[in-house]
């Protein structure tokens, strides 16, 4: 199987649409000021992480980093709530995005590079063709359009690695005190770790990097849909 980073195009390519959306997922989880590693917060979204029982108001608002104390506090109250295969992370996003739409949009959205959006029908057809992963979250969109289709939010989780070769150097390690995940910058050549690959998902992230990667059939289904304004770029494997 082959596997892709989906990319928004450079910004100078020409467009097939003209879809645009502004919007903001329901909660936030902000960033720490760490005794040890300092003042740091990493991006990720969980759509379908449903924080509504969490009856704290700091989540429903977007803010710097913390104080260690409060940020622990905060690990504690969200933990529950998610799946063992999502990382805490701060500076992370939970539940649906909210906002407003314009324009006419492809199956496929990438904007900004860490968000990937699904017309509703790409969304029925890969479901239809039976791909496994598809965590799909219906956005909360309002329009002027009332013929808008109903857009969705891929989410992605961080459930393989970039090899260690291409990584080097550039890596900081784990904090373990607030739990920081090791960090590194993305390398403008990348692969997949093998090993780290799911065996059958066609949708997953990478830890601790914000590309979203897809499996040839997902590509195959997609195109059938016509053009998109999006890039794919193979990701090859190694052991």
């Amino acid at each position: 199987m082959r596997y892709f980073e989906v990319k928004s195009p450079q910004w100078d390519a020409p467009a097939h649409w003209s879809g645009a959306y502004r919007a903001s997922h329901r909660w936030h989880l902000p960033g720490v000021d760490c005794p040890r590693c300092g003042s740091w917060a990493g991006m990720g979204a969980y759509p379908s992480v449903d924080l509504s029982g969490v009856e704290e108001p700091v989540l429903a608002k977007v803010t710097g980093p913390t104080s260690f104390a409060e940020y622990m506090r905060l690990v504690s109250l969200v933990r529950p709530c998610l799946p063992s295969a999502i990382p805490i992370k701060g500076g992370s996003f939970f539940g649906p995005m909210v906002g407003t739409a314009r324009g006419k949009f492809g199956p496929i959205t990438c904007w900004p590079s860490w968000e990937v959006v699904l017309r509703e029908d790409a969304v029925e057809l890969l479901k239809a063709e039976e791909l496994n992963g598809i965590i799909a979250v219906r956005m909360e969109l309002k329009s002027r359009r009332s013929t808008t289709p109903a857009l969705y939010e891929l989410e992605s989780r961080p459930l393989a690695r970039l090899h260690p070769d291409c990584i080097g150097e550039w890596k900081t390690p784990p904090c373990d005190v607030c739990g920081r995940p090791e960090m590194f910058d993305l390398p403008p050549k990348r692969w997949l770790l093998r090993s780290s690959i799911p065996e059958g998902l066609d949708v997953f992230g990478l830890a601790g990097a914000n590309p979203r990667v897809v499996s040839e059939r997902f590509v195959e289904v997609l195109q059938r849909l016509g053009p998109a304004d999006v890039t794919y770029r193979e990701l090859p494997a190694a052991d």
